[in-house]
């Protein structure tokens, strides 16, 4: 009986393990890099563009700022428009051009075929501050756009005005060519969204919708192709969001009977203590972590660009799930990716050393994953507080997340085609988009958005991001040059995405 019990164990595991290979070797390889080839011909005229629109400092200002400083922006703004008009005369002449808000701008390039939906190409060219007191330790001075080292130097680089100078760069030289797309190409330009977007493509959504606009597809910032940024994967890899988190922050506040320091009550009955608890609680009730959707899709796409026994995990995830997401969860960039974050990012409380406050307060922020409702964040933070005596509140600016775009449909194809087209040995693989963007304005006018530029970036380089030091290579212009120029070429009727 004992050895019929294991010889059938046995059995087991060596079907187990057969069908664990078989679905290895069924995920297709990686292309060679050596057939695809990148488009670089154009890179150094658009590194130059590139580095003349960064001399334009069109910063967006928090509420609050000096008018001087607002002013300043506001006329940079109207300098890069009309620098715009003046650069790329065949793109001015190809396209219909309006205003929102002040200073957002709408081209419209009409296609050949008008029964085709409209695809939207979206960019911002305002750009965060540079902190105070840093600029020295910048490489090159923040707004010269000073072209050194095979770079290009400034503030907006990555954020945006590189992958705008790239967008504008091929219809320029398509438009030159006397190239008319099948579809018809919008671009829209925000100029404050830095600052949500309020004022420029909240406007262009509204007057699209107002007109009657349904587009196919809209692709904006939020994935970029990324460099050994994930464990264990040595390909580029081409991360597009296809869905983005909501945004709600509250404020809790907890109140106890202030006094003189030196005659206190427990720290639990403070004001401050009473609140520390309940961040403490709310840290220890965390949302829950699924392997589901875009998260799921993105680690089976990067089955093809890891070593085989890592790819036996990526492919079989109905074994291995467990497994991959708790390796996620040790980073906080894959943790992300899995549930509903929790930050605190404001405290206040007390005036005076020896005084204890009748008051404490702080502002908790999350990044709501689309399994999740602000509802639902506040019914959670209410229930893991469990404390009749903290004051939970919402703040304004809460938005749900996106819908999840199509990933199956000839929208999705066609992009990650073109995307391995234009970049040698790329992996595109479908992501959660965790920060806002501008395309969610435009969710009432589409199914699908898909969140990714064509700028390459390693580990290094995320701190570049908002912060000091912010470049992207003249070689990668090229290629984003050439990636969009195919992109362009690419919206046929077959490709329309009112057919899936």
């Amino acid at each position: 009986m004992l050895k019929r019990a294991l010889l059938g164990i046995a059995g087991l595991f060596v079907i187990l393990v057969a069908v664990l290979v078989v679905r290895t070797l069924m995920v297709p390889p990686l292309p060679p890099a050596e057939t695809a080839s990148a488009d670089n011909s154009h890179a150094e005229q658009a590194a130059r563009h590139l580095s003349e629109a960064v001399r334009f400092k069109t910063v967006s200002h928090q509420t609050g700022a000096a008018p001087e400083e607002i002013a300043a922006s506001h006329r940079a703004m109207t300098g890069f428009r009309n620098w715009l008009s003046e650069t790329y005369p065949a793109f001015t002449k190809a396209t219909t051009r309006e205003i929102a808000g002040g200073y957002s701008l709408l081209f419209t390039w009409k296609g050949t075929d008008p029964s085709l939906k409209p695809i939207l190409l979206m960019s911002h060219f305002d750009v965060v501050p540079v902190v105070p007191g840093t600029e020295s330790k910048w490489e090159e001075p923040p707004f010269s756009g000073k072209i050194a080292g095979g770079y290009v130097w400034g503030r907006g680089t990555i954020d945006t005005k590189g992958s705008l100078v790239a967008m504008v760069e091929a219809a320029n030289l398509l438009a030159s060519e006397g190239f008319r797309p099948a579809r018809t190409v919008m671009f829209a330009f925000g100029h404050d969204e830095e600052l949500g977007g309020d004022e420029g493509n909240t406007q262009i959504a509204a007057m699209l919708k107002q007109r009657g606009v349904e587009l196919a597809w809209v692709a904006d910032e939020g994935g970029v192709i990324g460099e050994h940024l994930l464990p264990g994967v040595s390909a580029p890899v081409a991360l597009i969001g296809v869905a983005e988190k909501g945004y709600i922050s509250l404020r809790l506040t907890a109140r106890a009977q202030g006094g003189h320091s030196s005659m206190p009550p427990a720290v639990a009955e403070t004001a401050i203590g009473r609140l520390s608890r309940a961040i403490d609680r709310l840290d220890r009730a965390p949302f829950d972590s699924e392997m589901e959707g875009t998260s799921r899709h993105m680690i089976e796409g990067l089955a093809p660009a890891v070593p085989f026994l890592r790819r036996m995990v990526f492919a079989n995830m109905w074994l291995f799930e467990p497994l991959v997401r708790g390796t996620l969860e040790k980073s906080h960039s894959g943790a992300a990716q899995l549930h509903t974050t929790i930050s605190p990012t404001i405290i206040e409380g007390g005036t005076k050393e020896n005084v204890l406050p009748p008051e404490a307060s702080a502002v908790v922020n999350f990044r709501i994953h689309p399994r999740d409702s602000a509802e639902k964040i506040i019914d959670h933070v209410t229930q893991a507080v469990d404390d009749p005596e903290i004051d939970i509140e919402p703040l304004p600016g809460i938005r749900e997340a996106s819908k999840v775009s199509n990933v199956n449909g000839p929208a999705y194809r066609t992009l990650t085609r073109v995307v391995k087209e234009s970049f040698p040995g790329i992996v595109p693989v479908p992501n959660l988009t965790v920060g806002g963007t501008d395309s969610r304005h435009y969710l009432p006018l589409t199914d699908n958005v898909f969140r990714f530029i064509p700028v390459r970036m390693g580990p290094g380089d995320l701190a570049r991001f908002h912060g000091t030091n912010e470049r992207i290579s003249v070689e990668n212009m090229g290629e984003a040059v050439g990636f969009y120029l195919r992109l362009m070429k690419e919206l046929g009727p077959e490709k329309d995405e009112a057919a899936s």
